[in-house]
């Protein structure tokens, strides 16, 4: 399949260019997510930043770095609240390593919330407006595969997609979603198929178009409209919507706003 999607530079090519509003505390995911709002951006909310200790402290840096880096991200505006562990200016030094399209700003230093959004607004309009981008060829898609281990479909859209020529990862070794989606962003997957377990709705990933396909519990059956594809979608349409959705089409989880983004712990919050 042939498809354009937007030059990234060193991050890749995506099939999306999302400007990614990204809050390095807790404290400050209200105002990013005002901010986001108003100039068309993405953001999430979490409960990291701070009060973290141990590995953890790297372990989520880490993990936005990946955010800010993933090749369907355009700019980053990083939003610190200016007493976290993680400090906002350290890591837009950190994410200016794998995305030169990145600024921060600090709450207790841009004359708080009000001052805050009015300079967040600003910052971000200037950031997409200085950085253009470029369509380009994108020759190496890679898709994402979420599944649960007793759920064959994923095995058999596997080989349909080896056949193809189409990459892939496969990820089913947790019973929550949100966090095999996590890992596969790690993986720099383009988008996300999930066969959704019977017994969760469908979600998603904000930075990653993500395609549910229901099974045929009563809960699904319920829920219908909001799945991409039905239970008994074959492979052929399962791949005939892939590239539509890397095309440019959006998915159900798009177009709704569905969907979080987990981060990875290993120590409890102090």
């Amino acid at each position: 399949m042939k498809i354009t999607g937007f030059d990234h530079g060193q991050r890749g090519v995506g099939i999306r260019n999302l400007q990614l509003i990204l809050p390095s505390v807790v404290c400050s995911t209200h105002i990013s997510s005002r901010i986001a709002k108003d100039v068309g951006a993405i953001t999430f909310a979490h409960q990291h930043g701070c009060g973290i200790i141990g590995n953890d402290v790297g372990g989520i840096s880490d993990f936005f770095c990946e955010l800010a880096s993933h090749p369907n991200v355009g700019t980053v505006l990083i939003v610190g609240l200016g007493c976290e562990t993680i400090q906002g200016n350290e890591l837009a030094e950190k994410v200016l390593g794998s995305n030169p399209q990145t600024k921060y700003l600090v709450i207790q230093e841009s004359g708080g919330v009000a001052g805050t959004f009015e300079s967040g607004i600003k910052q971000a309009n200037d950031l997409a407006k200085a950085n253009p981008v470029s369509n380009k060829e994108l020759i190496d898609l890679k898709v994402g595969i979420e599944s649960d281990l007793a759920d064959s479909r994923a095995e058999e859209l596997a080989k349909k997609l080896e056949a193809a020529g189409i990459n892939f990862e496969i990820e089913n070794t947790s019973k929550n979603a949100g966090i095999s989606f996590a890992k596969l962003m790690g993986k720099g997957v383009h988008l996300i198929i999930s066969f959704t377990s019977e017994s969760q709705p469908p979600s998603g990933f904000p930075l990653i178009p993500t395609i549910n396909i229901a099974s045929k519990s009563a809960l699904h059956m319920a829920l219908a409209n909001d799945f991409d594809l039905p239970a008994s979608a074959t492979n052929v349409q399962i791949i005939d919507l892939i590239e539509r959705v890397a095309s440019g089409t959006k998915t159900k989880s798009e177009i709704s706003g569905s969907g979080e983004i987990i981060a990875p712990r290993v120590v409890r919050s102090v």
